[in-house]
């Protein structure tokens, strides 16, 4: 009697980081608590267990060149690139690489873990979406009010609805204070996990209105009916993109005995 052996579903991630920000100049190369927020993305996400290979990708020479100083595999990619899935997809095409699953690993979130990464991935591939991505809950009507934090709505499955970089949904008849106490919020975590066929597919789909209006990317394909797991974590994350940002992110660190 044979057995046909189950195979291992094979995962690589990709961290796009981009020169330039127009609230925080060279932001990859911003420094907390003297290490660069680009080294701390990649020490955090190279723990992981399911990723056989983890590269960053990047538009702009002195990050390739500090990044290799750190031994990390770079790849150089066209600065005119729209969007950070549009980089990723570039490098996946550039090293000529297939996987199942290829994660974006957002380069502005310096407390990615490993761990987490491991459980999205372990999670979505059993899901039947094309895409997997965290969200946390929101306890703080500022966070709620940021536009630099996106929303997101969910359907019954934990499947995303839609992401708004705007409070959703509008609670009616309440005060913005009371929001949080009569209706659930969730924000977006900056990691997506692509399925190989999501991600070429995302690359020959043209920018959306809905996409262009509130410069998210995740939008074009939710557009086209493509479907987001979205993996609920209670991991305080503090993306990064202002200086007021690198203080919180430092005074978290360091409340946490990290250098």
């Amino acid at each position: 009697m044979s057995f046909l052996k189950e195979r291992i579903m094979d995962a690589i991630g990709i961290i796009p980081a981009r020169i330039g920000s127009v609230r925080l100049p060279e932001k990859p190369l911003a420094l907390i608590n003297g290490k660069s927020l680009i080294q701390r993305v990649w020490e955090g996400a190279s723990t992981a267990k399911t990723l056989r290979r983890l590269i960053v990708a990047t538009d702009d020479i002195r990050i390739k060149e500090h990044c290799e100083s750190f031994g990390a595999e770079v790849v150089l990619t066209p600065a005119e690139l729209p969007s950070g899935t549009d980089r990723i997809a570039y490098v996946v095409k550039e090293l000529d690489e297939t996987a199942d699953v290829i994660f974006n690993i957002q380069g502005d979130e310096p407390l990615i873990k490993g761990e987490l990464i491991d459980e999205l991935f372990n999670r979505f591939v059993i899901s039947l979406c094309e895409v997997g991505t965290l969200i946390k809950r929101i306890n703080d009507v500022e966070e709620l009010d940021n536009p630099g934090i996106v929303k997101v709505t969910l359907k019954n499955d934990n499947v995303a609805n839609y992401f708004s970089r705007s409070p959703i949904p509008f609670v009616r008849d309440k005060e913005k204070k009371d929001w949080l106490s009569s209706q659930v919020f969730w924000k977006h975590i900056g990691i997506y996990a692509y399925k190989d066929f999501a991600l070429k597919k995302f690359t020959e789909l043209p920018q959306t209105d809905l996409e262009i209006s509130e410069s998210l990317e995740q939008l074009r394909l939710l557009q086209n009916n493509f479907k987001f797991f979205c993996l609920e974590t209670k991991t305080d994350f503090i993306s990064i993109d202002t200086p007021e940002d690198i203080l919180k992110v430092e005074a978290k660190l360091n409340s946490l005995g990290f250098d």
